[in-house]
């Protein structure tokens, strides 16, 4: 029921990476997906891609997990 209420409506973002300003990682508070922003800006699914991806970006900046 709840995916139908995001498909409808759309998701409510919350931000839920605090750790690093340049890799922005939210989470939806009503389907309990997981998003991130791609290159060019846009939100993306947060899939195994996008997870290794944000690794290999945290490590090349010097930030910790």
């Amino acid at each position: 029921m709840k995916e139908i209420i995001c498909m409808i409506f759309g998701h409510s973002l919350n931000k839920s990476s605090a750790r690093n300003a340049r890799i922005k990682e939210y989470k939806c508070s009503c389907c309990q997906k997981s998003f991130t922003q791609d290159g060019y800006g846009e939100i993306v699914i947060l899939d195994s891609f996008w997870k290794q991806n944000n690794e290999n970006l945290r490590a090349s900046f010097g930030y910790a997990f």
